[in-house]
């Protein structure tokens, strides 16, 4: 079995597949301590009929039940398919994670950004230190997903559904200029 970053991306992007496949967001999360998964959960807005259970923070709550002391949730990792919202940021840096990497940016919702701007004053809440993040593994793969969601669930909630769409919009071109 391989450790590599690539290796666990594929598995939060299987997680988040398994989601597709009952109609929700394809967004997957996996999360990682000593080379062994330890949590996965993909999104499950549509099944739940909430809004807040996205994936990222569903694997961290799991994770949160199995791994005590903040210096060896330093060591963990999360994959997910999507870069995390703020709220799922807030989740992380609440978790004390050590790194995250993401496989879609999402320009509408990300946090990398605000994450990034709160590193610059760590030093000033050292209880809260962002963790390292790297973002486009395996991007194409999930937007290949989020472009199945939108063809195969027309008749998802429509708030997801735009959302969706507008993702693949977006991003759809930007992902293959990038390849080429």
């Amino acid at each position: 079995m391989s450790n590599s970053p690539e290796h666990f991306m594929q598995e939060a992007l299987k997680v988040a597949a398994e989601g597709l496949e009952k109609g929700e967001l394809p967004i997957g999360a996996v999360v990682v301590l000593d080379g062994q998964v330890i949590a996965r959960a993909h999104t499950a807005e549509r099944a739940e009929r909430r809004m807040l259970v996205h994936a990222e923070l569903l694997a961290l709550l799991k994770a949160d039940e199995l791994v005590s002391g903040t210096r060896k949730r330093a060591n963990v990792t999360l994959f997910t398919t999507l870069e995390p919202c703020l709220m799922c940021m807030g989740a992380a840096m609440s978790f004390f994670l050590g790194r995250i990497y993401y496989a879609l940016e999402a320009p509408g919702d990300g946090a990398v950004s605000l994450a990034h701007q709160w590193r610059r004053k760590e030093e000033n809440f050292p209880a809260y230190r962002v963790p390292s993040i790297e973002g486009g593994l395996l991007r194409q793969e999930s937007l290949e997903l989020f472009k199945a969601y939108v063809k195969n669930f027309p008749s998802a909630p429509q708030p997801l559904w735009e959302w969706a769409k507008t993702l693949v919009t977006t991003l759809e071109h930007v992902v293959t200029n990038d390849e080429n």
